[in-house]
C-alpha cells in the first residue's frame, strides 16, 4: 500500500461501478472517526471485480486495518448510544417548536376572529408554558452538551491509542485518496458515466481529500 502522495497518485483502481465506489469510498472514510459498521457488503463488492483487480489486493490490508480499528473502538459503543439521544433530542426540538408554533397561531386566530373558545387560551398557556420552557431548554442545551461530550471521549480514545490510530488513519486517508483520484480518472478515461451532477458529490466525513 503506497505510502505517500506521489505514490497514491499511481497504479489507480480500475472501477467499473461508480455506485460501488462511493459506497466503499464512504465506509473507509467513516472508519477513520469511529463511524464502525459491517462491510460484508463491500467484500461482496469487490469480489464482484467492481473495484478493478488492483484494489482487490489491497482490500486484504485495508479490511484488516478496519476490523483491528473496529475491536479497539469497540470499548467506545457507548457513543453510538449518545449520538442516538442527541438525535432524539433533535427531533424532540421540532416537536416542541411545531407545538408552540401552534399555539401562538390558534391564540392570533381565536382572539383576532372573536371565537368564543378563545377565553380558554390563556389557561392553555398557563398549563403548556412550563413543558414547554422545559422542552426548549432541552432542545437548545442537550445536543450541544452531548456533542461535547462525544468529542471528549473521541479524544480520550485518540490519545490512548495515538500510535494504533495515526497508523489506522493514514492507511485509510491513503486508500481514501487513491479512490477518489481513480475515480476522477476513470470518469475522464470515459470508463464511468455520470448522468446526474448530484453523482459528482462523496458526502465524506473528513475534509482533508485532494482531487
Amino acid at each position: 500500500m503506497p505510502k505517500n502522495e506521489a505514490n497514491v497518485g499511481s497504479a489507480l483502481y480500475k472501477i467499473t461501478d461508480l455506485k460501488a465506489a462511493k459506497k466503499i469510498l464512504m465506509l473507509i472514510d467513516g472508519y477513520r472517526i469511529l463511524n464502525i459498521e459491517d462491510f460484508a457488503w463491500a467484500d461482496n463488492e469487490v469480489k464482484e471485480g467492481k473495484m478493478g483487480k488492483r484494489f482487490s489486493q489491497d482490500w486484504k490490508e485495508i479490511r484488516e486495518v478496519m476490523l483491528k480499528f473496529a475491536r479497539e473502538a469497540g470499548t467506545q459503543r457507548h457513543l453510538l448510544n449518545l449520538a442516538a439521544l442527541q438525535q432524539i433530542l433533535l427531533q424532540f426540538g421540532l416537536v416542541i417548536s411545531a407545538i408552540t408554533t401552534l399555539l401562538t397561531t390558534m391564540s392570533m386566530v381565536a382572539f383576532l376572529f372573536h371565537f368564543e373558545w378563545a377565553k380558554m387560551i390563556p389557561e392553555i398557556l398557563t398549563y403548556a408554558l412550563i413543558p414547554l420552557i422545559i422542552g426548549i431548554v432541552i432542545m437548545v442545551a442537550g445536543p450541544p452538551l452531548i456533542a461535547r461530550k462525544i468529542t471528549s471521549e473521541l479524544e480520550k480514545f485518540y490519545q490512548k491509542r495515538k500510535d494504533f490510530v495515526n497508523m489506522a488513519d493514514a492507511l485509510l486517508k491513503n486508500a481514501a485518496q487513491k479512490i477518489i483520484y481513480s475515480i476522477i480518472q476513470e470518469i475522464k478515461n470515459g470508463n464511468l458515466e455520470v448522468k446526474k451532477k448530484k453523482e459528482y458529490e462523496l458526502g465524506l466525513f473528513n475534509a482533508d481529500y485532494k482531487g
